[in-house]
């Protein structure tokens, strides 16, 4: 059960991320024409196209964080696995998970610092403090999602590794 509801998270993360890209490179499109073709631009197209970026972005990073697909290089991994292949894999799962905590912390401190402000956006006077505190929750996501993965698999987690020639 926990295995299915974490695949729906995970894939759902995937959707969002994805969605997310499409209607901003949709936008950007509308917005070059616009500009070039008509002398007219989208109102607060930048403002939206940051927001959709980070929506990008940080779901993306939970959708990968999730499945424990980070891009690797693996140089040193033939030398270290082979003696210490356990140890390894539970600091590569620790370091995730604490850059992935770091991640959301500082976030979250920069959303409550920009919501006592009461900044604003200069074109579409959206309210600043979203935009780090969507991050943070999105990192969130991501690190209950790879815990639990980490707790189901006992450590055994997975991953695609890209390798460098």
């Amino acid at each position: 059960m926990l295995a299915r509801i974490e695949a729906l998270a995970a894939r759902a993360l995937g959707i969002i991320a994805g969605i997310a890209l499409l209607a901003m490179m949709l936008l950007t499109f509308v917005d070059v024409i616009g500009r070039y073709g008509f002398h007219h631009s989208v109102f607060g197209a930048a403002e939206i196209i940051e927001q959709l970026m980070m929506v990008t972005v940080f779901a993306g990073l939970a959708f990968i964080t999730a499945k424990n697909e980070h891009i690797t290089v693996t140089l040193l991994e033939p030398l270290i696995a082979r003696r210490f292949a356990a140890p390894q894999r539970w600091m590569s799962i620790a370091i995730s998970v604490g850059c992935t905590l770091l991640i959301a912390w500082q976030m979250f401190e920069h959303a409550v610092d920009l919501f006592r402000s009461g900044k604003r956006t200069a074109v579409l006077d959206l309210p600043q403090w979203t935009l780090p505190m969507s991050a943070a929750v999105l990192s969130l996501v991501g690190f209950a999602l790879l815990v639990g993965a980490v707790v189901r698999t006992r450590g055994r987690l997975g991953a695609t590794v890209v390798q460098s020639d």
